[in-house]
């Protein structure tokens, strides 16, 4: 079970290291230049979700491995 904890725990990291990264920079590095640039409120979109996945994955942390 500390493993499951420990890999709830990096993923929600990962998902609110996501969430802080320039998503304007994310979408550059992997994409061609030439495709059609995303929104703004695609962006801030983007960003809401990852942090929202990443509190839903830390309350699923804290309610399942505290009781």
């Amino acid at each position: 079970m500390a493993g499951m904890r420990i890999f709830m725990i990096l993923l929600a990291l990962a998902l609110a290291g996501l969430g802080a990264a320039d998503q304007r920079a994310l979408w550059w590095r992997f994409r061609d230049p030439a495709a059609n640039e995303p929104s703004d409120s695609a962006y801030r979109s983007k960003r809401i979700v990852a942090f929202l996945c990443a509190a839903v994955m830390m309350g699923m942390v804290l309610w399942t491995f505290t009781w």
